[in-house]
């Protein structure tokens, strides 16, 4: 994981197969890496991917190690919001059910979703509505998680193996004031 040599591109071995060249090593295919540090702001790492014109990086963190792979898509839409093309399903960022509650995926902006519903957000620290999940069950969240925040409960309807891909928000019902146990 940590050795990266290069980047094969699916074209690049498609076309090498339609030439002929299907028996000769992939490395013959293979391009450069390009290499990134993780500290790397996004508007810069944009521009440098389209002065170099690459279209993906290799992200490396602070001891040199892999600490990912980046597209200029998602570069982009770090920058500007999902971009939505061909290849994906058309699915809003947030849904608002019948019965009142929220539908939204995990990496919908936590602000500005709790703000929509009147919760104040001054102090949420999470950026998407899956990390505050993540920080209120304190693991990466699991398909029937569920959380209480704020009077909202959030149900995790949806995960992969890495964060909450889509999660359901529900107004709590109000505790009814005054009552006690002590009669």
């Amino acid at each position: 994981v940590d050795d990266v040599v290069g980047v094969a591109f699916l074209k690049d071995l498609v076309r090498r197969e339609h030439e002929g060249w299907d028996d000769r090593p992939v490395d013959a295919a293979m391009r450069p890496a390009y290499f990134v540090p993780e500290s790397k702001p996004a508007d810069e790492l944009l521009r440098e991917m389209q002065a170099g014109r690459q279209h993906l990086a290799i992200v490396i963190d602070e001891y040199g190690g892999t600490a990912g792979l980046v597209t200029i898509e998602d570069v982009l839409e770090e920058i500007v919001g999902e971009i939505e093309d061909e290849s994906d399903r058309v699915d809003p960022f947030v849904t608002k059910r019948a019965d009142g509650s929220l539908v939204c995926r995990g990496w919908a902006e936590a602000r500005a979703v709790l703000g929509g519903l009147g919760v104040d957000t001054d102090d949420v620290e999470a950026v998407t509505v899956g990390g505050l999940v993540a920080e209120l069950v304190g693991r990466v969240p699991r398909v029937g998680d569920r959380a209480e925040w704020r009077g909202l409960e959030f149900i995790v309807l949806q995960a992969s193996p890495r964060r909450a891909e889509r999660v359901e928000i529900r107004r709590m019902p109000d505790a009814i004031s005054g009552e006690t146990d002590s009669d």
